[in-house]
């Protein structure tokens, strides 16, 4: 099955995410199939909610999904666990269908609620599901429109193609990357997310969580108030290839918890505020190829620090060009193990009086068996080596 949407013609035609979540649900009922995008600018005031076996693909750049100017309020009364409603103390900008989170400033990842508006009624926002936890209004309390742009939850076999998604981050709160991003998936399986580019989003650019065998190739993340591209919490055998993160708030690539058995190759992290590449709590068992970290302000490559048994142990780098970012090439903390470091070129290729790449590889105390192979390493500040490795 196959279905146009357009913003003056089509088989569905409008400039919101109603009409585009109207195709993918016909084409989601019948089975599967592709649901085509035309050109335009569509208008999201919420998630564009994927289905399984759903290929949604848009005509490039033309193609724009832009969050709608963001809606918030403190509470009226707090807000309990279980409920399936939040007291605005301004409702007036919410209406029946926005996403919305509900957190406070005790809450944050997955203790923060995402939620559609079912109803409004006087102050009281009623919610499609229930609060995921106690939210204070003396501790900070809100209720604001935030979502995916385009989302998958429980997904199997989706692709999402040639689509230019607009976060408007400057009129906009950030929702949490665990529970969101630019595009997002949770628990899902097979999936592919190619040539697309995130721009502007308040929050993550690019994130997945709980997933297996999830491909991102040839996609752009710019401009996010997080991290670029956030894969975590469970991620097997991911793919990242040939993708671009820069000028991020955030880390340029940053896997999360239990990301293994990945991919990551042809990349390039650029001009982000964080990390080039962070890695950190059983991360483990990943290979990276031919990629560039250029630019970052804080490490290149960065082994967050963790004790043995949840250390990104087993990781192999190869190929890889880490230059001129504003802390160490390589750092590697905590008590990590069993690295590989081969063929890569870690530099700083400015004049002296300019460079900021203080060390090439920088081994802590507690890391071990770290393997320096034929490696071009030069114009560090302090050291091209720094701890204890095999230098080959």
């Amino acid at each position: 099955m196959h279905v146009r949407v357009g913003v003056s013609e089509g088989d569905f035609v409008g400039r919101t995410n109603a009409e585009i979540q109207q195709a993918i649900d016909a084409v989601g009922a019948y089975g599967g199939g592709t649901v085509e995008i035309g050109p335009g600018e569509f208008t999201l005031y919420n998630t564009v909610r994927l289905r399984p076996n759903v290929r949604l693909v848009g005509a490039g750049t033309d193609t724009v999904l832009r969050k709608c100017d963001g809606a918030h309020s403190q509470f009226a009364v707090d807000a309990d666990y279980g409920q399936k409603k939040v007291s605005a103390r301004d409702p007036s900008s919410f209406r029946a269908g926005m996403g919305v989170v509900i957190r406070d400033d005790r809450s944050g990842g997955w203790h923060d609620t995402l939620a559609t508006i079912t109803l409004v009624q006087g102050n009281t926002l009623y919610l499609d599901s229930a609060l995921l936890s106690d939210y204070d209004g003396d501790a900070g309390g809100v209720v604001y429109n935030a979502f995916p742009l385009i989302g998958g939850w429980d997904v199997d076999s989706v692709v999402i193609e040639g689509i230019c998604a607009d976060g408007n981050r400057g009129s906009n709160l950030p929702i949490n990357g665990c529970i969101g991003g630019g595009i997002y998936l949770h628990r899902a399986r097979n999936c592919r997310i190619a040539d697309c580019i995130v721009r502007d989003f308040a929050g993550d650019g690019i994130s997945f969580q709980t997933t297996q065998n999830i491909t991102v190739e040839r996609c752009e993340v710019l401009r996010s108030t997080g991290i670029g591209f956030h894969p975590g919490t469970g991620s097997a055998q991911p793919v990242l290839r040939d993708c671009r993160a820069h000028a991020n708030d955030g880390d340029g690539i940053f896997l999360c918890w239990r990301v293994q058995d990945g991919r990551f190759e042809g990349n390039q992290s650029v001009a982000n505020l964080g990390h080039g590449i962070s890695i950190g709590h059983k991360d483990t068992d990943n290979v990276f190829v031919g990629n560039v970290i250029r630019g970052n302000r804080q490490h290149g490559i960065y082994f967050r620090d963790e004790k043995a048994s949840n250390a990104g142990s087993r990781n192999t780098f190869q190929q890889n060009v880490i230059e001129d970012n504003g802390d160490c090439g390589v750092f590697v903390a905590g008590q990590t193990t069993d690295l590989l470091f081969e063929a890569n070129t870690i530099r700083d290729t400015r004049a002296a009086n300019a460079r900021t790449q203080r060390i090439g590889i920088c081994v802590g105390e507690q890391a071990a068996r770290v393997r320096a192979v034929r490696n071009r390493v030069a114009n560090h500040v302090e050291a091209d080596y720094r701890g204890e490795m095999a230098v080959e």
